[in-house]
């Protein structure tokens, strides 16, 4: 992550906004899908737009990943209750 040259900056934070941005690595699907077909030219560029983002933002820590995930579970099972409830 620290070249522009051709690393890839994903954060392993991949999570999609509104927009269409990875909230991680802040490049869109199509890039990040179709990254391996990128010449390195283009690589460059999207590095260049967005390693200072990600510098600026800092990288995301394991411990806010374990409690998005764990926000996810319990909204799912909240969801189910909610559903479960208006059922009876």
């Amino acid at each position: 992550m620290d070249s522009p040259e051709g690393k890839s900056p994903c954060t392993k934070h991949c999570k999609y906004d509104d927009a269409g941005l990875c909230r991680g690595c802040f490049r869109t699907k199509a890039e990040v899908k179709g990254w391996k077909r990128l010449g390195l030219a283009e690589r460059a560029a999207i590095n260049t737009r967005v390693l200072p983002l990600i510098r600026a933002l800092g990288k995301p820590d394991k411990r806010r990943r374990k409690l998005d995930k764990r926000i996810a579970r319990l909204e799912r099972r909240l969801a189910k209750l909610k559903r479960k409830r208006d059922g009876v």
